[in-house]
């Protein structure tokens, strides 16, 4: 298998550090664009064991991080928290299309056009990245298939007092329980998700996704309590029709059970896994 870490600039310049897995075949390939969420980073947990179980089973995989997720260099700490400060919606999903443009060219991506098949990208992503893949479904025409884990079902998620406290403050504070940093959001964040409703707004993006003829796949843990059932299931209802399928994993959460370090593939990750890549294996290949 080949594995390669590389560099490549959104459309605003900014630096995003990603890795590309394939075994080279010399044939074209689809793809698989992979999309982490808040608080999250590429190299979390499972996700590089998923990346290449993917490119076991036929697929080139780029997963890459947000340029402003907060993590740095090393790409396991948030050593970069004034840019994870900074962060916008609006700003992770033009990244997205970047990497699909990108990708789709084989600009700036050490690849082969040969091995792949700019025709057959599809998006994998996990809560927030999850609804950035849906989002990117609608606005990106380069998108075939969309495979939404845990998704968050809209970023409406502060009360009017919250965000009255927000703006008089210019920021709030959000503890990483895994890491004990105190991680600030600016208010930019509130601004971007004002001005850009529509644009950012994941029902109606669900919605659209069968009127363009894009399937989606959307697995949720039964437990979860970051995201509940009930957010995945509002957006299969969004999305209803033959396109969109919906799995229920029993007596799991967020990560399906996985964890940080990662400790092994669970049986629920590897429910996920079979469900993804039927889906990709029907609607890329």
């Amino acid at each position: 298998m080949t594995h390669e870490r590389f560099e490549i600039y959104s459309s605003e310049g900014e630096l995003l550090r990603a890795d590309l897995r394939y075994i080279p075949t010399g044939e074209a390939k689809p793809a698989i664009v992979f999309l982490h969420g808040f608080k999250g980073f590429k190299d979390w947990g499972p996700f590089p064991t998923m990346m290449e179980e993917f490119a076991r089973a036929g697929f080139i995989t780029l997963a890459f991080n947000f340029s402003h997720n907060g993590v740095g260099e090393d790409l396991m700490n948030f050593t970069e928290l004034d840019r994870f400060a900074r962060n916008t919606f609006s700003r992770e999903l033009d990244e997205v299309q970047s990497v699909v443009r990108a990708l789709a060219a084989c600009e700036g991506i050490p690849l082969e056009p040969r091995e792949l098949d700019p025709n057959n990208v599809g998006i994998l992503g996990h809560s927030r990245g999850a609804a950035m893949a849906i989002l990117a479904g609608r606005h990106s025409k380069l998108v075939r298939a969309v495979a939404a884990l845990s998704p968050v079902s809209t970023f409406e998620r502060y009360s009017e007092r919250h965000k009255e406290r927000w703006r008089r403050e210019g920021a709030f504070e959000v503890l990483n329980q895994r890491t004990l940093q105190v991680m600030r959001l600016d208010v930019t964040l509130l601004d971007d998700l004002e001005a850009n409703a529509e644009k950012l707004s994941i029902l109606k993006a669900a919605q659209e996704l069968p009127i363009l003829g894009k399937p989606l796949m959307l697995v949720c843990g039964s437990e979860d309590l970051t995201t509940p059932l009930k957010e995945t299931e509002a957006i299969a209802e969004a999305a209803r029709g033959p396109l969109t399928e919906i799995h229920v994993i029993p007596h799991v959460g967020h990560t399906f059970n996985a964890v940080h370090p990662f400790k092994g593939m669970t049986p629920a990750l590897e429910m996920v896994l079979a469900h993804a890549k039927q889906f990709f294996k029907k609607y890329l290949q």
